[in-house]
């Protein structure tokens, strides 16, 4: 092979890689990954400490988190999406050993379009 066709497969290559990454970063949305509840806190009103982290891809304009527990306590909020934790106040009472439910909406800016994608963990409070 000559010196100028190995050139052209190295700008090739190269040139298909950071276009690859660029669609990514900018068109495909960020999964949301390892969300849970790390700790409860507070003696009157109860508050829930959210954790978790994204994948690769564009990350969300805001997350709206619903946490419900099993025994009827519930609290909602609302996170700017480069956040990855956040305090959630309890309306009722929480305990360490309770399951819950999250729902997390996730909303993304693609292209100037509005996209909605939503997802569901449950676990215990350790």
């Amino acid at each position: 092979m000559s010196v100028k066709a190995l050139q052209r497969g190295f700008w090739l290559s190269f040139w298909t890689v950071v276009t690859w990454m660029t669609v990514r970063g900018a068109l495909i949305p960020a999964r949301l990954r390892n969300l849970r509840i790390t700790s409860l806190s507070g003696i009157g009103p109860v508050y829930a400490m959210l954790s978790w982290g994204y994948g690769p891809g564009n990350r969300p304009v805001n997350v709206i988190f619903d946490v419900q527990f099993a025994d009827g306590a519930y609290g909602s909020v609302t996170v700017d999406g480069e956040a990855l934790e956040a305090e959630v106040p309890l309306i009722g009472k929480a305990h360490s050993g309770e399951a819950y439910t999250i729902t997390a909406t996730l909303v993304y800016r693609i292209l100037g379009q509005i996209v909605t994608r939503q997802m569901q963990v449950s676990a215990q409070v350790e």
